[in-house]
């Protein structure tokens, strides 16, 4: 069996404070289900890929917590970046140490913080898209498969794909088909149009490829990246002589994947689905997962409310008691109390900057 997962388990989630901070990112919080996202991510993906085909790509601060919540992953199969520079060099090296491995291998890359409703349908259509990435295209080449959602509603926080109407692949229950073109982050009017013309879909960040062709699509799209490569296979081979890819991280702009690959190739393919999905990258996001309607409460921990309505209330260490109140976010740690409208939920990530300004409570 050639398939592998390669999960980017690296990132801050600074719209997650005061829960996530930085010796506690988004990955290990657990909000759903008891787990953390880490944990719910791996065992959502054991049933297709055993554990010694798992592998985790984070840095180095994260290490001891990934162990803590992964005790079952080979220590070997944690690949330590130098520093976060977004998706692209995340993947790039992933890859390069998958690829070293098994030089055949199709990788399922996958973020540590996402959820996911129905989790048999996610494993159909990562098998499904496992068959797609080995299935040439006309050109050619093989693909570079996305997962698309369909949007549930118009959402300004999420990238957009726009599929083209040639079929590449199907079967009884999916599809593949031609990208047309990503958008990141629309306006609010610009993501109505899209659910109301239909035919985009949420970018979900989950990519299946062949660890061969992404290295093909690096070397011909940034050549100023791939010629670091063979150093980063050194650093791979002997974890003493690291230089390469110090080398590589200090020299490159760094970027996502999307913007930098997956806009500019001409092999994208995108396979719709319908399961409910969130990247929970705020706290109205993690409301929404959770809601069943709209009027009421979620309440996790030591919680209380009374006339109160539509809202999100996280209790750690004290009862919260909520009297009256609506569409609100109201979240209790050890050493801070949070209060905001659902509305601006994004603008928690400026909490944490003026913070970090004044090196406090980090």
């Amino acid at each position: 069996m050639n398939l592998y997962a390669l999960i980017m388990a690296g990132g801050e989630g600074k719209r997650f404070w005061p829960l996530s901070k930085s010796d506690r990112p988004k990955q290990f919080l657990k909000l759903i289900g008891g787990k953390s996202f880490i944990r719910l991510t791996v065992d959502r993906i054991l049933p297709l890929i055993p554990i010694e085909k798992i592998f985790i790509v984070t840095v180095e601060r994260y290490v001891r917590e990934t162990r803590k919540h992964l005790p079952e992953l080979p220590m070997e199969n944690i690949i330590i970046e130098p520093i976060g520079k977004n998706t692209a060099p995340c993947i790039a090296l992933g890859t390069l140490k998958i690829s070293k491995i098994n030089p055949k291998s199709t990788l399922v890359v996958l973020p540590a913080d996402h959820a996911i409703g129905d989790e048999s349908e996610f494993r159909e259509v990562i098998l499904y898209a496992e068959v797609v990435a080995n299935t040439k295209l006309p050109n050619g080449e093989y693909p570079l498969v996305t997962l698309g959602i369909r949007p549930t509603r118009p959402e300004t926080g999420y990238g957009y794909i726009k599929e083209s109407p040639e079929i590449l692949h199907s079967s009884k229950r999916f599809v593949g088909k031609r990208v047309s073109k990503f958008t990141e982050k629309p306006s609010l009017r610009a993501a109505k149009g899209y659910k109301a013309e239909g035919g985009y879909y949420w970018n979900s960040g989950i990519f299946i490829w062949k660890s061969s062709k992404i290295i093909k699509e690096y070397s011909e799209i940034l050549p100023g990246w791939f010629r670091y490569f063979r150093g980063i296979s050194n650093a791979i081979e002997n974890p003493d002589d690291d230089k390469g890819l110090v080398e590589f991280y200090e020299k490159i702009e760094g970027g996502s994947i999307d913007k930098l690959i997956l806009e500019k190739t001409k092999n994208s393919v995108v396979i719709p689905t319908e399961f409910s999905w969130s990247d929970i990258g705020s706290w109205q996001s993690l409301d929404e997962f959770l809601r069943s309607n709209d009027f009421e409460n979620i309440n996790l921990g030591k919680c209380i409310s009374i006339g109160s309505s539509s809202s999100l209330f996280i209790g750690d260490k004290r009862l919260i008691a909520a009297v009256g109140v609506k569409d609100l976010v109201v979240v209790e740690t050890d050493d801070a109390i949070l209060v905001l409208h659902k509305s601006k939920c994004q603008d928690v990530k400026k909490v944490v900057e003026r913070l970090e300004e004044k090196e406090i409570n980090k």
